[in-house]
Parts: C-alpha cells; structure tokens; sequence
C-alpha cells in the first residue's frame, strides 16, 4: 500500500487545469469510491459471511438533546467559515496532485449536522487527577471508561464526529472518539501529542486482544549489570577444547538453524496467503507523542482502544495519511509500503509533511487556471497568516465519581491469549476487589492455571493474592501497616499444620523477624537487624504422643532448637556464640563458638539441666508469651477472623462513601450558619442604649440629637478612663509585689539554696516582663485616648440620624 504522492507535481513545473477539470477529477474519485464500497460490500458477504454494517450515524444523533448543547456547536464562527474555505481549498488542491490518496479527514459534521474542522474539535484540558497528569493514566482511563463502536464502513472515513464532552456523556464512540479525547487530556497535560489518521491491522481496529500477551504477565526487561574493571586481572585459564569439534558443532547448529527458519519462512508464506480482504484498507484513528516535550525521549504511538504504548516501528500500524493538533494540520508525503517503521515525524521537513497552515512554508499553489479559485492574492496572503480559531467544544469536566467508578456498569472484561482479566470499580466488590488475572493452559479459556487479584480499601492491608489451581497454593500479599506486620502469607489453608510460608516487615517488629516457614513437623525462622545478631532459628517438632515440652492442646510439641548467629566484632571470637542447640527431651544445650583466627576446630561447651527440686512450681519453663508455635496459632486464627468478617475502609475525605464524615460535616455548616445568623443579630446599632434611654424612637430634633451625642461622647470618656485606671492598678500591684518579694530575698539571701536562688531570679525576670507589658499598654491607651475620642465624633457627626442636627454646631 502506497500513501506518498506519486503524480506530485514539482512546484516550478505548473500545469494549466482548468477549473471543470477539476471538478471532473472529483467526481471521478467520488464514483471510483462507490465502486470500491460496491466490491468491498460483495467480499465481506461472501468471503467473510457477514452483512455489510448499515449507516448508524442517525440513531446516534437521535440520542442526543441538542436544546442543551452551546450555540458553538450549532453555528460556526465567522472564523471557523474562513478555516472551512481554506481546507476546502487544500483539499481541491490535494485531490487534483495526488489523486491515488485517499480522502483526508477534515471538516466532518458534529453531532448537530454542522461542519468543523477538526483541529477545532481538539479541546486541550488539564483535569484536576493526578493520575491524568501522565499519559499511561490518561490512555489508560480512557479504555476503561468508554465503549468501543466499530466504523460505520471500516475502509472509510467516518461522515460525523462529535464532540469529545457527547463522547464523554454517552461514554461510547469509534477510533476517532477515542483518538480526539485522548489528545486533548494529553495535549492539556503538556504533551506534544497528535490525531493520526491511517490504518491498521484487523486486530487492532476491532480491539481483538485474544492473540495478545495480557500487559501484566509481559516480564520487565533485563538491566544488564555494569562489570567492574579491574586494575589487576588474573589471566585467563588457556581453552583446551578442540577447535576441530567445535567447528563441527557450530555447523550443525548453523543446520538445525537454516531448517527453523524455513520453517518460519513456510509458515509466513501459509499466513500470507490467509491474510484477511480487507489488509491494508481498514482505517483507524490514534495519538501520536512526540519527544521532546514533558521529558518523553522518544516519539510513539498510543492505541486508544487499549491506552498501550507502541514504538513508530509497530507492525499493528500500516499506514499514515495525517495527523493534526489543537494549532495545525500535516498530511503525510512519505512512502508507507513498509508500515510506518521508516517515517520521519520531523513535521517541518516540508519534503516529508506538507502543512496546510504556515507562513513560512506554504502549500504548492495551484496553476495558474486554478487560480480563480480564490478570490484575490489578499485572501491567498490571509490564509498563509491565519491562526486556528479557538476551540468550540465545551469544557470537558469529569466528575470524582465517574472518575472512580470508570468502567461501564462499574466492571469490564478483556481477553488475552489464554488469560483473562477482570476489573472493578472500587467499592463495589464487598471483598474490595479491584481486579483479576485468569490464566489458562489453553486458548479456550477452560482449564484455569492460576489466579491473580487485586484489592483495595481493606481494612487488613490485604493487596494482593494469587492462587495456584495446579497445587492449590495461595499467597496473600499485604502493604504495610498490618497489626501482624505481615508483608506475604503462602498457605493451602488457614488452618495449623497445614504448611506456612509467612514474610514480615522486620523494620516494624520488635524481634526483627523477616520470614518463617513452617510445616508439619518443623519451622524455620529468619532474623536481620537484631542487636544480639540472631540471623535463624530452626525448630523441630515431635510427634503429639511424645512426652515433650508443650503449651496446650493445640501447640506442638518441641523435640529441639537450633538458633545461629552473625559474628559480633565487639567480642572475642571464642566467646561469641555462633551456634545453639536446645535438645528438650535431653534436657541439654549445646554451644558451639565462632572460629577464630588460625584455628581449625571451634570452642564448644554443654550445659545439661540439672533435676527440678520443686516439682510443680517450675514444671514448664516455656510460657504462651515465648512460644513459638504459639504465635503461629495466634496468626492464623486472626487471618481466619479477617477473612471471615471483611471490612473496608474509607478515606476521611471520601464524604460521599464516609457516613461519619458526612454528617460531621453537615453538622458543621449548619453550626457555621448559626453563627452567622447570631453574628448578624450581634451587630446592634452602637447607637440603640442611649436612643432608648432618650426616648427617641422615629425621627430625632436637634434637641434629641445633642443629648444622644453628649450622652455617648461621655459614656466612651468614661470607658476610656476605666481601661486607663485599670491598667495603671495592675501596674502598681505588680510593682508591689516585686518590692515585697525583693524584701525577703535581701532577709534571707544567706539561709537560701542554689534552686531557690535560681527560682528568685527567674521569678524577678517575669515580673519585670510583666511590669514593662502593662507600662508599654498604659501609655498606649493614655497616647490613644484623645484619637478614638476624635475618631468616635466625627463618627456621630457622619451618622445619618444625627447629621442633619450637627452639621451646624
């Protein structure tokens, strides 16, 4: 398939056309379009037994009210008409220079029949989610939570586009849906992103994911470790195999390798020949992101359907004819026979991609015939300086809850090859599961290997699990902050002797226990960071008819422990312990010493435990609190609570889900409102005590008017007064009292300690503190006084019941 421009003329080599003949050229393509639609509809019944897709832009108008959409999306600006004309006259002038190309896809009607163009439609937007401010999180929120809608025709272009805030509401659309809101949240995001359209293989316009390798089962790749040189080396031993056999080996593998690939090459040929009618044809709609921008260091492609990334070199994409943003429109020049693996994305290389909007490299006009298409050279110079109007979509906005919720009904299924994953919105499992992986031996999806889940919200940190059908095996993983500190738990079941694979976060606990491992008749334990350097402890298990050392009923009985230690460097090495045996039926220990230095045997002592003389009071020397197997039934029985009775948590902030959080809150704003309600009623009028003590209810004579002046002027002067003489008496009580205290420091200085000393002068320093404060506030207030007495009667003569009286006194 061939996208480049073949019949391109060069831009010094015009040819006169004259205007009919380019409309002939038009409708040449348009019949040779019908004809193709026309033998196409006849290999898709009978090659591939299925009814042609009828039109379905109808019914999906139908479903939305247009009385609730903006004017913008009924009527075009006198802007967006003049960007309209213009890319009629780019694609006029496309047509008749390239006419093997496909259509481009450029002013499509919205969902109110109106054309737009489609960098209009491009509405950069940043939403308040972390998660949105990456790519991965936006592709990926964007597969989730909108349906895929096949092409009405899958080798056309679309005849409708809608708006990327309908797609949002009615939560459906096809590739360009997909493809348009995508770019917009990427290019809102700071991403140098883009709309592509081209073609892809069946599998990927159709979102068959059953041959594929589901994401979470693909390994990460291998960091190769950096070797360190060294200075010194030591030379290598000399190769004694002989060269004749390995020249031989190496043909037989140079054999065995030339027979695989004829094999590959037999089976790409048999593959050939199935390839489906429509290869090469199918059209489809995806982003492109450019390097350069938020960090990306290298250009690729994201599917919408699935929101994977994809390297420019992906066999799944055959082919480009253009791609636009928010500012612009490019049409791919390039040769696409090989895919996409060798173009260029440099958009301003004019030989590569030509641009419809640009001053500093325009499009190849048209001959001079041609010419009369536009109106004058000003409306030619008008569109190499025309800027994109802006945007006539409205505000996309997602709401908290149906950024949560995401997927259609709360749960979406995708299949993989042999696997099978499930997800849910948060909450709306009881469990708290989010998400799980199915695996299965074949692609039948019948016989189940193993199971992964995925949990949140738990209120026993409980995160992840993965169930092993084959052997039954189940590990559960947990995040930290487990009462247990639990970090893994393998099991076949939950209850004792059953065999225990437990991992712990040894940070968190006292013992710094990092793993146990136990079975039927022992348990392994493992240590780091202990200050006594403990690393393992191994215990043995007899059988419950034994006469051993036991707790309870449910407890094993202990035959021996072993515990081994880290060297301690602060002790000598034949006094530091490396190795202890506890034989409990012997009633002996056995210590075993590191080695020292020079030395091929280690020191080694035995104690053996002498006859109890009271026979009831130290019978058994292991209690509940140091048993060992204990704490294991402890453990398991509260696993099997948590499991029993699963509970989940809610984020105070969450007020929709947080019952107590909510009413709290509720409580809060309606004391808020109280407040402000009793805070307005508290606003009396400063003037109301001496109106009411005058009599004065209505309009007030000069009389009046005086005398509630006087009477407030008086009573603020006497405020005033109180505040000074109260201050000046805390004052003079202070005073007093640092001359008493000081009084019998000077009687008593010779019978007093050092602390009563201190406590004297610390005792001074705070009254002298407290003395200089009310000194600075009295002559504060007494500095004061006269400014809030002028300040309160030019207040009373501003006031408007007793201006019209004062103005002239």
């Amino acid at each position: 398939m061939t996208l480049s421009c073949e019949n391109k003329q060069a831009p010094g080599n015009k040819v006169l056309v004259h205007p009919l003949e380019v409309f002939a050229v038009i409708q040449k393509e348009l019949t040779l379009k019908h004809r193709i639609l026309d033998f196409f509809r006849e290999i898709h019944s009978t090659v591939l037994d299925e009814p042609w897709p009828l039109e379905s832009s109808y019914q999906r108008c139908g479903s939305i009210d247009m009385s609730q959409l903006p004017s913008s999306y009924k009527t075009n600006s006198p802007k967006e008409k003049q960007l309209l004309h213009i890319a009629d006259n780019f694609l006029q002038q496309y047509i008749h220079l390239c006419p093997d190309r496909k259509p481009l896809f450029l002013h499509p009607v919205n969902e109110c029949g109106v054309e737009k163009f489609v960098s209009t439609t491009v509405r950069p937007t940043l939403l308040p989610y972390t998660e949105l401010y990456y790519w991965d999180g936006c592709a990926r929120f964007i597969s989730d939570y909108l349906i895929m809608e096949p092409l009405e025709c899958p080798i056309t272009l679309p005849s409708s586009l809608y708006s990327p805030t309908t797609t949002l509401k009615h939560r459906r659309g096809n590739c360009f849906d997909f493809s348009f809101l995508l770019c917009s949240m990427l290019i809102g995001a700071g991403y140098d992103a883009y709309c592509v359209q081209g073609y892809a293989t069946l599998e990927t316009c159709t979102l068959d994911e059953t041959q594929e390798l589901c994401p979470l089962l693909r390994k990460p790749p291998e960091v190769p470790k950096e070797e360190v040189k060294k200075k010194y080396r030591i030379k290598p031993v000399p190769d004694m195999q002989s060269k004749f056999e390995l020249q031989q080996e190496a043909k037989k593998a140079a054999a065995i390798e030339a027979a695989q690939k004829d094999k590959e090459r037999d089976k790409k040929e048999a593959g050939k020949l199935k390839r489906e009618p429509l290869h090469g044809l199918r059209v489809h709609a995806w982003v492109l992101v450019l390097s350069g921008k938020r960090e990306v260091p290298e250009t690729f492609f994201i599917n919408p359907f699935t929101g994977n990334r994809h390297n420019t070199t992906d066999k799944r994409f055959l082919g480009i004819e253009s791609v636009w943003n928010h500012r612009n429109y490019w049409v791919n020049m390039q040769d696409c026979r090989h895919g996409c693996k060798d173009l260029s994305f440099d958009l301003g290389d004019a030989i590569h991609w030509e641009i419809m909007l640009s001053e500093s490299n325009p499009l190849q006009l048209l001959p001079e015939e041609e010419e009369e298409l536009f109106d004058s050279d000003t409306e030619r110079e008008k569109r190499m300086s025309f800027d994109m109007p802006p945007s006539w979509v409205a505000p996309i906005r997602i709401s908290p809850r149906e950024f949560e919720t995401r997927y259609f009904q709360g749960k979406k299924l995708t299949l993989y090859n042999k696997a099978k994953l499930e997800k849910w919105a948060p909450y709306l499992n009881g469990n708290g599961l989010v998400q799980r992986l199915t695996t299965y031996a074949g692609p039948d999806y019948t016989d189940v290997v193993d199971v992964r889940e995925w949990f949140e919200n738990r209120e026993d940190i409980l995160v992840g699990r993965e169930v092993n059908k084959q052997t039954q095996l189940t590990t559960d993983y947990f995040n930290k902050g487990h009462s247990l500190c639990l970090k893994a738990h393998t099991y076949t079941s939950l209850e004792p002797k059953t065999g225990h694979t437990m991992e712990f976060y040894n940070e968190a606990r006292v013992d710094g226990l990092q793993k146990r491992v136990e079975t039927a008749s022992e348990m392994t334990e493992y240590f780091m960071g202990r200050d006594d350097f403990l690393y393992l402890r191994h215990v043995d298990f007899g059988k419950q008819g034994e006469k051993t050392q036991r707790i309870d009923m449910n407890s094993q009985p202990i035959v021996q422990i072993k515990e081994c230690f880290h060297r301690n460097p602060e002790k000598a090495a034949d006094e530091d312990v490396a190795e202890c045996i506890f034989l409990i039926t012997e009633e002996d220990i056995h210590l075993t010493y590191h080695l020292k230095d020079k030395y091929i045997t280690a020191s080694k002592k035995l104690f053996h435990k002498l006859p109890e003389r009271t026979s009831k009071e130290h019978e058994d020397f292991m209690t509940p609190e140091t048993c060992i197997t204990y704490q294991v039934l402890t453990i398991l029985k509260i696993r099997q609570t948590e499991e029993a009775d699963i509970k989940l948590s809610v984020s105070i902030y969450n007020r929709e889900r947080n019952e107590e959080r909510r009413r709290q809150h509720e409580a809060m704003e309606s004391t808020m409102k109280d407040e402000l309600l009793g805070q307005k009623e508290q606003d009396l009028d400063y003037l109301s005590p001496f109106l009411i003590r005058n009599g004065c209810r209505d309009k007030l004579n000069q009389e009046q008017a005086l005398r509630v002046r006087d009477d407030c002027l008086t009573d603020f002067k006497h405020h005033l007064t109180y505040k000074v003489n109260l201050i000046q008496a805390h004052l003079e009580k202070a005073v007093e009292e640092l001359q008493k205290r000081h009084l019998w420091f000077q009687e008593n200085k010779n019978q007093l300690s050092t602390k009563e000393k201190d406590d004297y002068l610390s005792c001074c320093s705070e009254s002298m503190f407290h003395i200089n404060l009310l000194e600075q506030r009295l002559n504060r207030e007494k500095r004061m006084a006269p400014q809030k007495y002028l300040a309160l009667e030019g207040k009373l003569r501003m006031d408007s019941r007793l201006a019209e009286h004062l103005s002239y006194v």
